[in-house]
């Protein structure tokens, strides 16, 4: 009856509070707030206090998609720029009121004073490439613009801060907030060495990339971006600038490599491990197309059977792609410290089985090897050069990577394929789960975003991080996606169409259905799962969920940093 009589005098109370028009009041507060803060942070930071606004913000309805918005580096080089446009149902690119525009360490830790004393919603944004629009908006948001910190450092002797005199050093590069891996990989090489990072040169080489965990095309030999990280400096929500790693606040510097970007704090600068650079860089070109259905799905077969016997070690990568409704195995795979011929010959049993069989499979499949310095150098005709005005000189994005400039996504989403899916009858439940889902999605198989085979020296080090440890089971990963280009939320004559963004949503359910039945006890990461996961905690973190959100709490305890499925989140 007591109780009964509270929550009838609650609802009263709530009732008078709305007639009353307190929730008017309660948004003239945060509004006075905001303005208090916007004039503290004029005052302390002048100029570096800017107003974002979205690079397609004044497209007109017939004119074309101008050649800006198709450059990622131009993009990122905007304060409201983001490489996707947004994702149906989850969430559209915005440009915040406000941004700090960082020029240095104190500037960060001023906007997150700032912001913490006068509740201002936080996003951190260094290149924009989060799929799922984290480094984007809401309007009301305080921006944190990293783009100007791009100091790189080479270090022929590195040893963490606080570490013991027996520590040994090693060979490192430190990055900044503002790098994107280009510059990152080509610093190392003028160094004569290779840190592992992503694949795509314009992801940022200090951000949500490693925080998530990250993987690039040899992440089977030195392991996940994540693995990397030997020291960071970090602002945390209390405005301190804290220099972590495995001797000082180890517990921090643990939940920064895999618990997931802007979750923690703002990361400023990381060092990385540093690995005498490869001998060889190697790829395949080309395609195998099958005549049918049933024909597509012995090519599956007999490609992930090689898969399971040849290509879960360090000196392969990356892997295949079949375009929604095609019957076209793309060949991306990639290899390292292997000939071309070498290559070739762990392939050739399967290339030859399907050249006897001209009626069903039509073979276009190429090796290439070339000196591993000559990566970042690369053919003219594999890349996209920038050719702004002023932009730095060998910058480039590769053409593979250009469908997604510009995305709409209307799904997106990605799963581990763990070992025993590889297995007996196993192995012909997944090729058919291959074949269903490439029906209605775009269908990205790659062996080196899962670990096992893993080197055992990067295995060590991966086991040091708070990704989700299924990660080490994993023979690949699938990635589903359906999406249109170019196309602008809210900007007439250039809007995506609602009808086939939720199509394109529907196929990629559809899609995953079928992978999902086909890999029992797979999982998930961070920054390339899917928006809409219910179960995202164990599919991103599996075992390592409850210590993250310990760490969030002490590190964070009223949640300043926090984005969509981030650690703490819905607390």
């Amino acid at each position: 009856m007591a109780m009964r009589r509270r929550k009838l005098l609650q609802q009263a109370s709530l009732a008078t509070l709305s007639a009353l028009g307190l929730p008017a009041l309660w948004r003239q507060a945060k509004a006075k707030n905001t303005t208090a803060a916007i004039k503290e942070l004029q005052r302390r930071l002048g100029t570096r206090l800017i107003r974002p606004k979205l690079p397609w913000a004044n497209l007109l309805a017939k004119t074309p998609v101008p050649v800006e918005l198709k450059n990622p580096w131009a993009l990122s080089s905007q304060a409201g720029g983001t490489q996707s446009t947004g994702m149906v149902g989850a969430w559209t690119a915005q440009a915040s009121h406000n941004a700090v525009r960082v020029g240095s360490k104190a500037d960060v830790a001023t906007a997150v004073d700032v912001a913490r004393l006068h509740n201002l919603r936080l996003v951190i944004k260094g290149m924009g490439g989060d799929y799922f629009g984290r480094s984007s908006g809401p309007p009301n948001s305080l921006l944190i613009w990293t783009h100007d910190l791009n100091a790189i450092t080479t270090h022929q002797s590195f040893t963490p801060e606080g570490a013991p005199a027996s520590q040994p050093p090693v060979t490192a590069l430190t990055v900044s907030a503002g790098n994107a891996w280009l510059h990152a990989y080509q610093a190392a090489t003028a160094a004569g060495l290779y840190v592992q990072g992503g694949g795509c040169t314009t992801v940022g080489a200090c951000g949500g990339f490693s925080q998530g965990g990250g993987f690039g095309s040899y992440s089977k030999r030195f392991g996940s971006g994540a693995a990397g990280v030997l020291q960071m400096e970090v602002v945390t929500a209390d405005g301190q600038l804290r220099t972590v790693n495995a001797f000082q606040e180890p517990d921090l510097c643990w939940a920064l490599k895999g618990g997931g970007g802007g979750t923690y704090g703002v990361v400023v600068s990381q060092t990385l491990l540093a690995h005498p650079i490869p001998r060889l860089d190697g790829w395949i070109s080309g395609w195998i197309e099958a005549s049918d259905d049933g024909a597509l799905e012995e090519l599956l077969t007999n490609y992930l059977e090689l898969v399971q016997k040849s290509l879960i070690n360090p000196n392969w990568g990356e892997g295949v792609v079949i375009e929604p409704g095609q019957r076209r195995l793309q060949m991306m795979t990639s290899f390292i410290d292997l000939e071309a011929n070498e290559a070739e010959a762990i392939w050739t049993p399967l290339l030859k089985q399907l050249k006897s069989k001209p009626h069903a499979f039509d073979v276009q499949v190429h090796f290439h090897a070339v000196p591993f310095e000559n990566k970042w150098r690369p053919q003219a005709d594999a890349v996209h050069w920038d050719r702004r005005d002023g932009a730095p000189s060998g910058q480039f994005w590769w053409k593979g990577n250009q469908n997604e400039v510009g995305a709409y996504w209307g799904g997106y989403q990605g799963r581990g394929v763990p070992m025993s899916a590889l297995e007996g009858e196993s192995l012909h439940r997944l090729a058919k789960a291959f074949v269903s889902a490439s029906r209605t999605s775009f269908l990205l198989f790659q062996t080196s975003k899962g670990l096992a085979g893993i080197s055992p020296e990067a295995e060590s080090r991966q086991r040091q991080t708070s990704m989700n440890p299924a990660v080490l089971n994993d023979a690949g990963y699938v990635t589903l996606a359906n999406w249109t280009q170019y196309r602008y939320p809210g900007i007439s004559g250039h809007q995506p169409n609602p009808r086939e963004s939720l199509k394109q949503q529907q196929d990629v359910d559809r899609a995953m259905a079928f992978i999902r039945a086909a890999t029992p006890g797979g999982s998930s990461y961070v920054n390339e799962g899917n928006f809409f996961e219910p179960n995202w905690k164990q599919e991103f973190w599996g075992p390592n969920y409850e210590r993250l959100l310990g760490i969030k709490r002490r590190y964070d305890p009223t949640n300043l940093f926090r984005v969509h499925h981030g650690v703490g989140s819905d607390t």
